[in-house]
């Protein structure tokens, strides 16, 4: 599935998801205990800080302003991952996208609304929906078919995993349910410092993340939703870094393969993992290539769980933080 991305900088900010709205990196926080209680914590140890979370408040602002009615009653949309954010932040849209993915049970008896690369334009239409919430990623081709018939639509990133924190912070605002984001995106944040910990004092290896099947496999930057976790986990991705390619995905190229000569290379196929593994190593040795690589010799060539990987979800990111450090420190 095509992903896109945004730069989210990162510096260390508390998150508390309040309306507040302007220019800059907004520093929030969850709500402030009471003076007494403050005095008694201060005879006991204190507490761990909760998880900090950063995100670019001027985007924030810029992608709250589409939506024209204030937390919406009528809610579509036609992504996944939106859906689990929805479903976490207690909101039960009214449409929800033909998938055979895992959805939320809350979900199940939810309309139907086609996939997002093919809208059923009347079903929705039939909904009167007060929005359609859709990835940023296909918003041209979405657009395409939304306006002409009317329907009402707004498009927030969700790619990579600071994309999908982002947009959870901007959900959580404009359904009023800013607790909710807070408790998600904390949890995320502890399973992402305690994943960071596998690799401390370790080499940063480099890392080559391929997807697709074995008729077609592409190279997958740190725009995507696993090259943001690898990024995050300290590691390098080599179409990024070395190969300094913009797109997200980028067709797979045998030469580009042997001249990084990753380190660990990573795959999120769709699928039949084993068969995209078969053939990608008869690729390889056919061109004498497969021997010389470090990630084959170091037996670091890892198929990853589609499951948790095959969609951004924000959802599966703490799983997902911990299943890769594993493969990349251990």
């Amino acid at each position: 599935m095509k992903q896109a991305s945004i730069k989210i900088g990162m510096a260390v900010l508390l998150l508390s998801l309040t309306a507040a709205c302007g220019q800059g990196t907004s520093t929030e926080t969850a709500a402030t205990p009471a003076a007494s209680a403050e005095a008694k914590a201060a005879a006991t140890p204190a507490p761990t800080a909760a998880p900090k979370v950063a995100i670019d408040e001027a985007k924030a602002t810029e992608l709250l302003a589409q939506f024209k009615t204030p937390n919406p009653a009528k809610v579509v949309t036609v992504s996944v991952g939106i859906s689990e954010i929805l479903n976490e932040l207690g909101v039960m849209p009214v449409g929800v996208p033909t998938t055979t993915s895992k959805m939320p049970a809350a979900y199940a008896n939810v309309t139907k609304i086609g996939s997002s690369h093919a809208p059923d334009l009347e079903q929705i239409a039939k909904l009167t929906p007060d929005v359609i919430v859709s990835p940023a990623s296909i918003k041209d081709s979405l657009e395409k078919k939304f306006q002409p018939a009317k329907l009402p639509s707004a498009y927030i990133p969700v790619d990579s995993l600071e994309e999908l924190k982002l947009s959870t912070v901007v959900l959580g605002r404009l359904f009023k349910q800013e607790a909710k984001a807070t408790a998600l995106l904390e949890k995320t944040t502890t399973e992402e410092t305690a994943a960071r910990e596998l690799g401390k004092g370790k080499a940063a290896p480099k890392v080559l993340i391929l997807f697709g099947s074995a008729e077609s496999l592409m190279f997958m930057n740190e725009n995507t939703f696993t090259g943001s976790l690898v990024k995050q986990l300290g590691a390098s991705n080599v179409v990024s870094d070395v190969l300094k390619l913009k797109e997200a995905y980028v067709p797979l190229n045998m030469e580009s393969i042997v001249a990084t000569n990753p380190d660990v290379i990573l795959l999120v196929a769709h699928g039949d993992p084993a068969a995209v593994s078969k053939k990608l190593e008869e690729d390889l040795k056919k061109n004498g290539s497969w021997e010389k690589l470090n990630a084959f010799k170091n037996g670091k060539f890892k198929p990853l769980d589609y499951n948790l990987f095959g969609i951004a979800s924000i959802v599966n990111a703490p799983a997902a933080f911990k299943d890769l450090a594993q493969v990349l420190y251990k």
